[in-house]
Protein backbone atom coordinates (compact mmCIF):
# COMPACT_ATOMS: atom_id res chain seq x y z
CA UNK A 1 0.00 0.00 0.00
CA UNK A 2 2.80 2.42 0.85
CA UNK A 3 4.51 1.76 -2.49
CA UNK A 4 1.39 2.52 -4.55
CA UNK A 5 0.87 5.79 -2.64
CA UNK A 6 4.48 6.75 -3.49
CA UNK A 7 3.83 6.03 -7.19
CA UNK A 8 0.72 8.25 -7.15
CA UNK A 9 2.74 11.04 -5.53
CA UNK A 10 5.35 10.81 -8.31
CA UNK A 11 2.66 11.16 -10.96
CA UNK A 12 1.02 14.08 -9.20
CA UNK A 13 4.34 15.90 -8.79
CA UNK A 14 4.78 15.84 -12.54
CA UNK A 15 1.47 17.62 -13.01
CA UNK A 16 2.74 20.56 -10.97
CA UNK A 17 4.88 21.96 -13.79
CA UNK A 18 8.03 19.86 -13.77
CA UNK A 19 8.78 16.69 -15.73
CA UNK A 20 9.10 13.53 -13.65
CA UNK A 21 12.72 12.88 -12.74
CA UNK A 22 13.88 9.64 -14.34
CA UNK A 23 10.63 9.10 -16.20
CA UNK A 24 7.14 8.09 -15.09
CA UNK A 25 6.57 5.43 -12.47
CA UNK A 26 5.09 3.01 -13.08
CA UNK A 27 6.05 2.91 -16.76
CA UNK A 28 3.43 2.37 -19.42
CA UNK A 29 2.80 -1.26 -20.35
CA UNK A 30 3.07 -2.46 -23.93
CA UNK A 31 1.57 -5.65 -25.29
CA UNK A 32 4.05 -8.24 -26.52
CA UNK A 33 3.32 -7.29 -30.12
CA UNK A 34 3.70 -3.56 -29.45
CA UNK A 35 7.05 -4.23 -27.80
CA UNK A 36 8.17 -6.37 -30.73
CA UNK A 37 7.19 -3.64 -33.21
CA UNK A 38 9.02 -0.98 -31.17
CA UNK A 39 12.15 -3.14 -30.98
CA UNK A 40 12.00 -3.67 -34.76
CA UNK A 41 11.65 0.09 -35.33
CA UNK A 42 14.60 0.78 -33.01
CA UNK A 43 16.74 -1.79 -34.81
CA UNK A 44 16.11 -0.02 -38.12
CA UNK A 45 16.98 3.38 -36.63
CA UNK A 46 20.22 2.04 -35.14
CA UNK A 47 21.40 -1.18 -36.77
CA UNK A 48 23.90 -3.04 -34.63
CA UNK A 49 27.38 -3.73 -35.93
CA UNK A 50 31.10 -3.12 -35.41
CA UNK A 51 30.79 -4.33 -31.84
CA UNK A 52 27.69 -2.27 -31.09
CA UNK A 53 24.60 -4.30 -30.10
CA UNK A 54 21.25 -3.67 -31.77
CA UNK A 55 18.77 -1.74 -29.60
CA UNK A 56 16.55 -4.80 -29.14
CA UNK A 57 19.45 -6.56 -27.37
CA UNK A 58 19.97 -3.83 -24.76
CA UNK A 59 16.38 -3.31 -23.54
CA UNK A 60 15.58 0.12 -24.92
CA UNK A 61 11.94 -0.68 -24.11
CA UNK A 62 12.42 -0.23 -20.37
CA UNK A 63 13.70 3.30 -20.99
CA UNK A 64 11.08 4.27 -23.57
CA UNK A 65 8.14 2.98 -21.53
CA UNK A 66 9.25 5.16 -18.60
CA UNK A 67 9.39 8.31 -20.74
CA UNK A 68 6.21 7.98 -22.81
CA UNK A 69 3.58 10.03 -20.96
CA UNK A 70 0.90 7.85 -19.33
CA UNK A 71 -2.74 8.15 -20.40
CA UNK A 72 -4.53 10.98 -18.63
CA UNK A 73 -1.46 13.28 -18.60
CA UNK A 74 -0.47 15.89 -21.17
CA UNK A 75 2.55 14.85 -23.25
CA UNK A 76 4.29 18.16 -22.67
CA UNK A 77 7.77 16.86 -21.85
CA UNK A 78 10.34 14.84 -23.74
CA UNK A 79 9.68 12.76 -25.77
CA UNK A 80 6.26 14.41 -26.32
CA UNK A 81 4.57 11.06 -26.88
CA UNK A 82 1.32 10.14 -25.15
CA UNK A 83 0.54 6.55 -24.23
CA UNK A 84 -2.70 6.03 -26.15
CA UNK A 85 -1.50 7.61 -29.39
CA UNK A 86 1.88 5.87 -29.12
CA UNK A 87 0.31 2.44 -28.67
CA UNK A 88 -2.16 3.06 -31.51
CA UNK A 89 0.68 3.94 -33.86
CA UNK A 90 2.61 0.80 -32.91
CA UNK A 91 -0.53 -1.25 -33.56
CA UNK A 92 -0.96 0.45 -36.93
CA UNK A 93 2.57 -0.56 -37.94
CA UNK A 94 1.79 -4.04 -36.58
CA UNK A 95 2.27 -7.27 -38.49
CA UNK A 96 2.95 -5.62 -41.84
CA UNK A 97 6.04 -3.97 -40.35
CA UNK A 98 7.15 -7.14 -38.56
CA UNK A 99 6.80 -9.27 -41.69
CA UNK A 100 8.63 -6.77 -43.92
CA UNK A 101 12.26 -7.07 -44.95
CA UNK A 102 14.74 -4.57 -43.56
CA UNK A 103 14.62 -2.55 -46.79
CA UNK A 104 10.82 -2.51 -46.68
CA UNK A 105 10.88 -1.41 -43.05
CA UNK A 106 13.19 1.47 -43.93
CA UNK A 107 10.77 2.48 -46.70
CA UNK A 108 7.86 2.39 -44.23
CA UNK A 109 9.79 4.55 -41.77
CA UNK A 110 10.79 6.94 -44.57
CA UNK A 111 7.10 7.30 -45.45
CA UNK A 112 6.32 7.98 -41.80
CA UNK A 113 9.05 10.63 -41.72
CA UNK A 114 7.54 12.27 -44.80
CA UNK A 115 3.89 12.03 -43.76
CA UNK A 116 4.22 12.66 -40.01
CA UNK A 117 7.55 14.39 -39.40
CA UNK A 118 6.71 15.53 -35.87
CA UNK A 119 5.81 12.05 -34.61
CA UNK A 120 8.72 10.52 -36.51
CA UNK A 121 11.15 12.98 -34.91
CA UNK A 122 9.87 12.28 -31.40
CA UNK A 123 10.07 8.52 -31.97
CA UNK A 124 13.58 8.71 -33.42
CA UNK A 125 14.80 10.96 -30.61
CA UNK A 126 13.55 8.73 -27.81
CA UNK A 127 15.08 5.66 -29.47
CA UNK A 128 18.46 7.42 -29.74
CA UNK A 129 18.25 8.66 -26.16
CA UNK A 130 17.29 5.19 -24.91
CA UNK A 131 20.06 3.45 -26.85
CA UNK A 132 22.88 5.71 -25.71
CA UNK A 133 21.71 5.43 -22.10
CA UNK A 134 22.22 1.66 -22.03
CA UNK A 135 25.26 0.52 -20.00
CA UNK A 136 26.29 -2.03 -22.65
CA UNK A 137 26.37 0.70 -25.31
CA UNK A 138 28.29 3.09 -23.07
CA UNK A 139 30.82 0.32 -22.37
CA UNK A 140 31.22 -0.32 -26.10
CA UNK A 141 31.76 3.39 -26.73
CA UNK A 142 34.37 3.53 -23.97
CA UNK A 143 36.20 0.53 -25.39
CA UNK A 144 35.83 1.15 -29.12
CA UNK A 145 35.83 4.89 -29.76
CA UNK A 146 38.65 7.23 -28.88
CA UNK A 147 36.18 10.10 -28.58
CA UNK A 148 33.93 7.94 -26.38
CA UNK A 149 36.46 6.86 -23.80
CA UNK A 150 35.21 9.38 -21.24
CA UNK A 151 31.49 9.02 -21.93
CA UNK A 152 29.63 7.99 -18.80
CA UNK A 153 26.02 7.51 -17.85
CA UNK A 154 26.70 10.03 -15.11
CA UNK A 155 29.92 11.92 -14.39
CA UNK A 156 29.40 11.53 -10.65
CA UNK A 157 30.90 10.50 -8.32
CA UNK A 158 34.17 10.38 -10.26
CA UNK A 159 33.92 13.38 -12.51
CA UNK A 160 36.19 13.43 -15.55
CA UNK A 161 39.56 13.85 -13.86
CA UNK A 162 40.88 10.51 -15.12
CA UNK A 163 40.32 11.44 -18.77
CA UNK A 164 41.03 15.19 -18.83
CA UNK A 165 44.34 16.51 -20.01
CA UNK A 166 46.44 18.20 -17.36
CA UNK A 167 46.38 21.99 -17.21
CA UNK A 168 49.31 23.63 -18.96
CA UNK A 169 50.85 25.42 -15.96
CA UNK A 170 53.34 27.30 -18.11
CA UNK A 171 50.57 28.65 -20.34
CA UNK A 172 48.38 29.56 -17.37
CA UNK A 173 51.31 31.45 -15.79
CA UNK A 174 51.39 33.78 -18.83
CA UNK A 175 47.67 34.57 -18.70
CA UNK A 176 46.96 38.06 -17.44
CA UNK A 177 43.54 39.27 -16.51
CA UNK A 178 41.88 41.97 -14.54
CA UNK A 179 39.13 42.27 -12.00
CA UNK A 180 36.70 45.06 -11.29
CA UNK A 181 34.48 45.16 -8.24
CA UNK A 182 30.75 45.18 -8.95
CA UNK A 183 30.40 48.54 -7.24
CA UNK A 184 32.93 49.98 -9.71
CA UNK A 185 31.04 48.89 -12.81
CA UNK A 186 29.50 51.84 -14.67
CA UNK A 187 26.92 51.95 -17.43
CA UNK A 188 28.26 53.06 -20.81
CA UNK A 189 26.41 54.98 -23.47
CA UNK A 190 26.03 52.97 -26.67
CA UNK A 191 26.68 55.12 -29.76
CA UNK A 192 23.58 55.79 -31.87
CA UNK A 193 24.89 53.99 -34.96
CA UNK A 194 25.38 50.82 -32.90
CA UNK A 195 21.92 51.08 -31.33
CA UNK A 196 20.39 51.32 -34.81
CA UNK A 197 22.37 48.33 -36.06
CA UNK A 198 20.94 46.09 -33.34
CA UNK A 199 17.33 47.26 -33.51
Amino acid sequence: MQRSRHVVDLKLSAVGGKPPLGGWLPPIRLTERQGTVLNAVADEFIPGGDGFPPPSDVDVLSFITRYVTPAGQDAKWFPFLGENDFKARLEKLGDSFLQATSAERVAILSGLEWDEPEFFGHLRDVVYYAYYSRPAVVHTMNRSLRAGRDYRLSPQPYGYTDVMDDWDDELLARVRGSYRRTAEVRRIEVPAHLREATS
